[in-house]
């Protein structure tokens, strides 16, 4: 499988770092990522008997590493977090004896899935010793590099999970509600204390369907049965653990008729499939949602490009009083790039700004349409097709 090659190298060649935390969603491929650095050895907490030593005499589980080492999971084993702390400190007072001047290299690669735990574990213990880096599930560019037959719905209805490519006894239904129930409904409400279930579950469908929409508070609490403290609660440990977020509105004071509401996004359109009860990708392609899904899959391509490649792009959407909305907009520094997703290729059109946005960004607008496919075209001096799969050359190129 096609791996996050720029994403490696930022990794095999990190220095004046002790401990590197790759973290992201169950099953994006974090630990088979960090074995390409060939470690000298690692511990897989995944295992009960290995986390419940980890716990237990956490010294001992150290002494027996071979350094760099990898500790999957690590936010299992929470005792082993003040250890780590001690034994980097250690090396460090030892570094400044010899003065030593060359720059080290990471010798503690750890992984987690849940944000959480590990927050609190790397706040506590290893603030200013520790480099975090968020992993993803694939893209849609790697997904094409690897794959390049493949088509577009059925990336919407599989995600970016990298078994669902790799093996092919598996489907995206059973792997999909495993997931759910596992990962989400299990480690991550369970372990934030979420006691209403039901409802969480009842409000993880109703995020689901409102995927590339607007998102109106009052609305889902009353869909969802429960108060809208409860919802905003429950939507910031599903934000914190990337399984969604929330994109704000661009804001001036330029402007009074811009609406503050943010819009809902799913990181990975296979789950949110699943969650909108798809299982067929032709059913999906012709349904209500294809072209919220399609918009959410450009959230997606977007996001993973930028934390793939460390980039600092901060992402806005934009709506006014009378109706006018900007998919996206795409900011770095002082430069501004407007992003409309569009499922179809050949009706695609460029797009001008209405007159609330053109008071607050100034010419030229640089404009992208994101279609499905098709070819990298201009529609005028200002505004490009950009096929999804070009998405990130495109994005990279231009910031």
């Amino acid at each position: 499988m096609y791996v996050k090659r720029d994403f490696l190298e930022t990794l095999r060649n990190a220095t004046a770092l002790e401990a590197v935390l790759l973290w992201g969603p169950r099953q994006v491929g974090k630990t088979t990522l960090l074995e390409q650095l060939e470690l000298g050895s690692s511990i897989l907490l995944d295992d009960l008997s290995v986390r419940q030593k980890a716990q237990a005499d956490p010294a001992f589980i150290l002494d027996g590493l071979s350094l760099p080492c990898l500790i999957d999971e690590a936010q299992y084993a929470s005792n082993l977090f003040p250890e780590i702390k001690l034994r980097i400190d250690h090396l460090r007072k030892e570094a400044l004896k010899k003065n030593h001047t060359t720059k080290s290299k990471p010798i503690y690669y750890l992984t987690g899935s849940n944000r959480l735990l590990l927050d609190k574990n790397v706040k506590e213990s290893l603030a200013g010793r520790c480099h975090i880096f968020t992993l993803h599930g694939l893209s849609v560019n790697e997904i094409l590099h690897q794959f390049p037959q493949i088509q577009l719905k059925k990336i919407l209805l599989y995600g970016g999970f990298p078994e669902l490519y790799t093996r092919e006894n598996l489907t995206p239904t059973r792997y999909l509600n495993d997931y759910i129930v596992s990962f989400i409904e299990k480690d991550i409400a369970q372990s934030s204390g979420v006691e209403k279930l039901g409802e969480f579950q009842t409000l993880l469908h109703l995020l689901a369907a409102r995927s590339g929409h607007f998102l109106n508070m009052s609305d889902l609490s009353a869909a969802a049965g429960v108060d809208q403290k409860t919802v905003h609660n429950w939507i910031h440990i599903l934000q914190r653990n990337h399984i969604l977020d929330l994109v704000p509105p661009y804001f001036s004071n330029l402007s009074k008729r811009a609406i503050k509401m943010k819009k809902l996004f799913f990181y990975d359109t296979g789950l949110c499939a699943r969650l909108q009860s798809h299982s067929d990708e032709n059913t999906l392609w012709n349904s209500a949602q294809a072209g919220s899904l399609f918009e959410t899959l450009v959230f997606s391509e977007i996001i993973k490009t930028r934390d793939n490649f460390l980039k600092e792009w901060k992402i806005f959407t934009w709506r006014t009083k009378e109706q006018h909305e900007i998919d996206f907009i795409l900011q770095y520094q002082e430069s501004f790039l407007f992003i409309e997703a569009k499922m179809g290729i050949h009706g695609a059109k460029t797009f001008i700004l209405d007159h609330e946005a053109c008071k607050i960004f100034k010419p030229p607008h640089q404009k992208i349409v994101v279609t499905v496919g098709g070819n990298f075209m201009p529609l005028d001096r200002t505004t490009y097709r950009v096929p999804i799969q070009q998405l990130g050359e495109y994005l990279l190129s231009r910031f």
